[in-house]
């Protein structure tokens, strides 16, 4: 029996690891530090599916019987089977992304001032900035008497830069001018009087300079089963490069989320985002893309990885007939095959 439970274990833990190695390359990943004692609100951003399919969204419905391992191994090999009917360059894009639709989105803050329920609540208009953008943040509660914003430097402790928050009809704002070589680990801290008391409420930021930035895009054009958006970017460093972005349609709903990787050289480059046949059936033009995020990959564990920033906001696709795409089915690729299967015998018991 000892080794039964063992085996089921090792099974399990399998898994988890497995699942992990599958989907990582999806994953979100802004992390966002707070003082946790001073928090009594749940964080806002809505929690991120595994799959962004809609039929895998019905495969992992939590259900109150126990699963097995053989259970859990069967949910995620239909899961990955069922995200295999889009390539990983175009996947479905849904209202309930929301990591994807807003992935720089800023979690707002609040806290308890008194045992009276006098609350304030602090928030950042994003998470990241680039260089030269200025860092604005807004302080909402009653009884408000004064603010001041600081950014910190965490390994010294030293305020870089300080601002006084002024206050409009409903709310206190308060902004900075941001620099270039910022230290990486810095805190923004609002010092506040309220209700005669002195807070303090820690947001974590990160204020990051350009190592690439994406100019535009040439005429749309399609390839096979593909509609093809060459971007134009200046690159500041050579690396491998991602550039993500969000397919609309004319009714401004979601389509899909494109993400492209490449080796680029310094200097001005070009690197294709792809739409899959797969995904625009259905949809109506004209189509536009937006929510750019350009990354220069780590080049060795240890090493963060930096970003790059977008000089237009919209870019619309005018004129491309869908019709003219090749309607085979995505074909998975041997690797993805290859995973599919493993998970497979692993839900058979093999």
């Amino acid at each position: 029996m000892k080794k039964n439970k063992i085996l089921k274990r090792i099974v399990t833990m399998s898994i988890v690891v497995i699942s992990v190695w599958i989907f990582w390359p999806s994953m979100q990943q802004q992390q966002i530090t707070v003082n946790k004692s001073l928090i009594t609100t749940p964080l806002l951003a809505e929690k991120k599916q595994l799959v962004n399919t809609a039929q895998v969204n019905n495969l992992l419905e939590i259900t109150s019987k126990k699963i097995t391992s053989n259970d859990s191994a069967t949910l995620v090999a239909k899961a990955y089977a069922a995200e295999l009917s889009f390539p990983s360059y175009s996947q479905p894009l849904t209202h309930n992304d929301f990591d994807r639709l807003k992935p720089n989105h800023f979690n707002p803050q609040s806290i308890l001032v008194d045992d009276e329920g006098t609350q304030v609540t602090a928030a950042l208009s994003k998470y990241r900035y680039t260089y030269p953008e200025q860092v604005l943040a807004t302080l909402t509660g009653d009884n408000i008497d004064n603010a001041e914003l600081q950014l910190i430097d965490l390994s010294t402790g030293r305020t870089l830069l300080s601002s006084q928050f002024e206050q409009d009809e409903s709310n206190w704002y308060a902004q900075f001018e941001g620099q270039r070589d910022l230290p990486r680990q810095l805190q923004a801290t609002i010092k506040a009087r309220v209700n005669g008391k002195d807070i303090t409420i820690a947001l974590a930021l990160k204020y990051v300079d350009s190592v690439a930035t994406l100019e535009g895009f040439n005429s749309v054009f399609n390839q096979e089963a593909d509609m093809v958006m060459q971007a134009n970017l200046t690159t500041r460093k050579k690396g491998l490069y991602r550039v993500r972005a969000n397919l609309f349609d004319a009714n401004n709903q979601p389509i899909a989320h494109l993400v492209s990787k490449e080796k680029l050289n310094k200097g001005s480059s070009h690197i294709n985002l792809k739409a899959h046949q797969s995904v625009l059936h259905g949809k109506q033009a004209p189509f536009y893309l937006s929510t750019f995020s350009i990354e220069l990959m780590s080049p060795a564990p240890g090493k963060p990885k930096k970003y790059g920033n977008s000089a237009i906001k919209k870019y619309e696709i005018k004129g491309f007939e869908v019709s003219s795409l090749s309607d085979i089915p995505y074909q998975p690729s041997q690797q993805e095959q290859q995973r599919l299967r493993l998970l497979q015998n692993m839900a058979e018991g093999g």
